[in-house]
């Protein structure tokens, strides 16, 4: 036979053995079979400089063998073979493959990998607002050609084509990848849009290095880079020795730029929901042993740091204070007195703030309550300038003030920034309405001249330019008329709006949404101060012309999906929400569904940054945490839920650091500050403590998760009953705790937890959190 065909009427795998041996992979669209992907393994002769050269096959003798779905490939050299298993799917889209390379002879590897053209004609265009594919993503981008994906970017592990309605990506599998493994044969994915026939993506045994120096701003940093010089072939195999590796190709007909949401499910409920029923996903920090439930944590960081790092004092009358970030005081401060107060989009006082404002709420230590309220004072007092304000401030030794307008590290502290008084101005609102209702009418006098002054600068097309000199005007062509940034904007107005019932703050803040929604999404381009002024320094400019990819952040990203939530909650449109959903997505693409090996941390559930840095676990995190909830909270979806919970907690592993392993590989972890810090993450804890207690059970889907020192194994809605499976770590069973549970309909439920009868709860008790055991 000349080809071998298996498929279950959704895709169809082709084994070609005439001439070259040969993969193809075909989808049911419209009822025709469509070819997607095509690959000629094993593709390169190991110790080979020329990359994928399918000529490399030709003392291969393939030998083929069928079983039903699946098929077991043969290819014998004279010095070594490969074999390969491959089965179609029984749960979702895709192609499951096992790759076995076992030498006859030594043989020293720097590169062993199966490389997959894409086969959907490629366009010319390349601008904006359209891209040679309709879809690509990869966690890493290539700042150099030489620049790949490698494990220690396997965060959210896949790279991704669309053309139109046809999806693929690569998933590599990772289950019973080991240390052993990774030292032995280093794994990672590579991928080029423009450079050759058709777009390729690839998967398999990739020597790498870093380049030096290895530090944020410096040239070399966060690049892991592949080469071909004896440098790279440092895997080596002796006779009889062999490398196993083991991938999955999705391949599905998807909505067009939207097939990243199937490859989002895929892979939670591949890697993701299994981890949630596991012990080890609860914080288990070995820098605070003894610290495992978040009364314990309340004590560490509230009750011994932040009452170490708080500090107020008196302005006009009135006390003023906050949580001193100890951040560029050398820099920037007169006297380098170490108590700086800072509302911007990483340290911010407003979101430590809140957290200790829920501590004193829920403890009865009411001076958190109190040195809350003292942060708003400080904001207040703030000086204005048409509207705009100010968002660091250094109290000096001498009880001077010195403000800036910017972060001076990563920004231009001489102008003001719309993303950092935006998002503070944001966070006030919600201050008002959530913790200082009496205080709305201070806070609306401070925020209603800066949603004047971002009204009359908005451009037609819904941009709003980020940096302004004192006289109101855009201070720099960079982010004037483009930027990511516009999303804090348009969430503030919009918050704004609905809280003054303002039709023209509502309309404003749309048209921004407008804005992220046709110029930067499209081609992804989410440009904010970090993609560009933080660790990973790059012109403005930039554009990877290679995998056709422009460099992109989070951090806008997270402000969009909170903004997009919004709108769906004003308008109450299904489509809105529908948008809300893609964009969260999207944003779900940077959080980490693998426990690297090689990492000394639990690294699930936590969020990376950006597609040019490769810190793991950074305490965006927390932000994230609260976002996913309200997610949850809008559908009713349990991948939400558990997604919410798992930031929260991967956020306790990295105290007291601000990220873990910053070029990727550990080294470099560094403490930034508790607003930047244990602050965000605890803030988050309280926050879904106060939402939810220690458990979380979804009546009407008949899930649950664990929240606080405990796991849910289990849980069955039999009738009026809910039985819970679920273990305790770190709390006793029968110690006192706090749980919730959500149910969309009127029925009163006997709740029963590890066989043990509960009690009998009705609806109106089931709308807020009940107590277990007791009391807390």
């Amino acid at each position: 036979m000349d080809n071998y065909i298996i498929d279950n009427n959704k895709i169809r795998m082709q084994c070609d053995v005439k001439n070259l041996y040969c993969e193809r992979i075909f989808v049911k669209s419209d009822k025709e079979w469509v070819p997607v992907l095509c690959s000629v393994p094993f593709v390169t002769i190991p110790t080979d400089e020329r990359h994928f050269a399918a000529f490399a096959q030709e003392p291969t003798e393939p030998y083929v063998k069928m079983e039903g779905e699946s098929a077991r490939i043969c290819l014998e050299h004279p010095d070594y073979t490969v074999s390969r298993t491959i089965r179609l799917s029984q749960k979702a889209d895709a192609v499951d493959f096992t790759v076995t390379f076992r030498v006859k002879k030594k043989i020293t590897l720097r590169a062993l990998e199966d490389k997959w053209n894409f086969l959907p004609d490629r366009r010319e265009q390349d601008d904006t607002l359209t891209g040679p594919l309709d879809f690509v993503w990869s966690q890493r981008i290539k700042t150099l050609p030489a620049d790949f994906v490698s494990h220690y970017n396997f965060r959210t592990p896949i790279v991704m084509m669309q053309q139109g309605e046809i999806f693929a990506g690569i998933v590599p599998g990772l289950e019973n990848v080991k240390k052993e493994d990774l030292d032995k044969a280093p794994l990672g994915m590579d991928l080029d849009v423009t450079r050759d026939r058709y777009p390729w993506m690839s998967y398999g045994v990739i020597v790498g290095q870093g380049m030096t120096p290895d530090k944020p701003c410096e040239a070399g940093h966060s690049h892991i880079v592949r080469g071909s010089n004896p440098e790279f072939c440092r895997v080596v195999l002796d006779t009889g020795d062999e490398i196993t590796y083991s991938y999955s190709i999705i391949v599905s007909p998807q909505p067009v730029k939207l097939g990243y949401r199937y490859a989002v499910r895929y892979l939670w409920q591949r890697y993701g929901a299994p981890q949630m029923e596991l012990e080890h996903s609860l914080p288990n920090n070995p820098r605070f042993r003894d610290v495992k439930t978040l009364k314990q944590w309340q004590l560490e960081i509230w009750d011994k740091n932040a009452e170490n790092d708080y500090f107020s004092y008196t302005k006009d009358g009135k006390t003023v204070g906050g949580i001193t970030g100890r951040r560029q005081g050398e820099w920037f401060s007169r006297t380098d007195h170490k108590h700086d107060l800072w509302y911007a989009c990483w340290l911010q006082e407003f979101v430590t703030g809140y957290g200790t404002y829920l501590y004193g709420k829920s403890s009865g230590k009411h001076k958190w309550m109190e040195r809350a309220e003292q942060i708003l004072n400080h904001i207040l007092s703030a000086p204005r300038t048409m509207g705009m304000f100010p968002v660091i401030c250094y109290y000096e030794s001498d009880g001077s003030e010195t403000w800036l307008k910017d972060d001076g590290w990563a920004g231009y502290r001489n102008e003001f920034h719309t993303l950092h008084m935006s998002w503070t101005a944001w966070l006030m609102l919600k201050w008002g309405t959530k913790a200082f209702p009496g205080r709305m009418e201070d806070i609306l006098e401070f925020c209603k001249p800066y949603a004047d002054f971002l009204i009359a600068r908005q451009h037609e097309d819904g941009c709003i330019p980020s940096w302004y000199d004192d006289d109101g005007n855009p201070s720099r062509v960079q982010f004037r008329d483009f930027n990511a940034e516009t999303a804090t904007s348009a969430l503030f107005l919009m918050e704004i709006g609905e809280i003054t019932k303002n039709e023209q703050y509502l309309a404003v803040g749309m048209k921004g949404l407008d804005f992220i929604t046709e110029y930067v999404i499209p081609r992804k381009r989410w440009f904010d101060l970090e993609t560009f002024l933080s660790c990973s320094r790059k012109d403005f400019d930039f554009y990877d012309s290679i995998t056709a990819q422009y460099p992109q952040c989070n951090l806008s990203q997270i402000h969009a999906s909170i903004a997009y939530l919004k709108r769906y909650h004003i308008t109450q449109k299904e489509s809105d929400l529908k948008l809300a959903e893609q964009m969260a997505d999207y944003l779900l693409l940077t959080q980490q569904l693998w426990n690297h090996p090689l990492l000394h941390i639990n690294s699930f559930g936590g969020f990376t940054v950006q597609n040019a840095d490769n810190e793991w676990s950074d305490v965006r995190e927390g932000l994230c945490a609260m976002l996913l909830y309200q997610y949850y909270l809008a559908t009713g979806k349990q991948e939400y839920l558990e997604r919410s919970v798992a930031a929260m907690h991967a956020g306790f592993e990295v105290l007291p650091y601000e990220n873990w392993a910053h070029c990727g590989y550990e080294g470099m972890q560094y403490d930034s500050s508790l607003l930047w810090g244990g602050g965000v993450i605890l803030t988050a804890a309280e926050y879904l403590d106060a939402e939810m207690g220690a458990m979380a059970i979804d009546a009407d889907g008949g899930f649950g998760t664990g929240i606080d020192g405990c796991v849910v194994k289990k849980v069955e809605v039999n009738g009026d009953e809910i039985l819970i499976d679920a273990t305790f770590v770190g709390r006793e069973e029968n110690s006192p705790f706090s749980m919730r549970v959500f149910s969309r309909n009127s029925r009163k439920y006997t709740i029963k937890i590890n066989d043990r009868v509960i009690g009998e709860f009705s609806p109106e008790q089931l709308k807020n959190k009940i107590l277990i055991n007791g009391t807390e």
